[in-house]
């Protein structure tokens, strides 16, 4: 019975430390410089290969708006052994692989090991205070709650604009034409 207990515990005391761990410690962010910014989330889990999310996403919206209403992007790709802690964090901003990096102080723990990454596709986002939510859903991506994180280095998107999603070609195609037809529309206007 001893045996049982003392391995009940420790088979308890594993997973409440494996848990621990397997929470999002730190957002990063790459400005693409085309008018997109892709999103880091950086965990420990184990290297991955693809990108999964127990929470919906990754939800962005207005520091004091309602969190069911931010828009969501997903985790697609991963990136594995690289970060960590701050001083592998600070050497991606020095190599461009970040434009920068905020932590989740309740999950970080500056710990070299916690050097997993899942990333967004690009999409537009500009400097400024957004609030940051997955989840609490269990394991690879939860945050401890909603919580404001400032960007910052982004040049290549307007301050305080997005977020948003990247218009597909297609509907580019179609806004030029819609533009185009106006702009007909209104030299006729003028001539008659």
């Amino acid at each position: 019975m001893k045996i049982l207990k003392l391995l009940a515990g420790v088979l308890g005391f594993a997973a409440l430390v494996g848990s621990a761990h397997a929470h999002l410690t730190a957002y990063g962010w790459k400005d693409n410089g085309n008018g997109t910014v892709t999103m880091f989330g950086q965990h420990w889990h184990g290297d991955q290969t693809t990108a999964y999310s127990e929470n919906g996403g990754l939800h962005i919206g207005a520091v004091g708006s309602d969190p069911s209403t931010w828009l969501t992007f997903q985790w697609t790709g991963v990136m594995n052994n690289v970060g960590g802690d701050y001083t592998g964090m600070n050497a991606m901003v020095s190599s461009g692989t970040l434009t920068g990096y905020q932590i989740d102080a309740g999950n970080f723990t500056n710990s070299p090991y916690e050097n997993d990454w899942f990333y967004t596709d690009p999409f537009v986002i500009g400097n400024g205070t957004w609030g940051f939510f997955t989840g609490p859903n269990c394991c690879v991506d939860t945050m401890t709650g909603t919580s404001m994180f400032t960007l910052t280095g982004i040049v290549s998107v307007d301050p305080g604009t997005g977020p948003g999603t990247v218009p597909e070609p297609a509907s580019l195609a179609l806004l030029g034409l819609g533009l185009a037809g106006a702009a007909v529309a209104r030299r006729r206007k003028k001539q008659a």
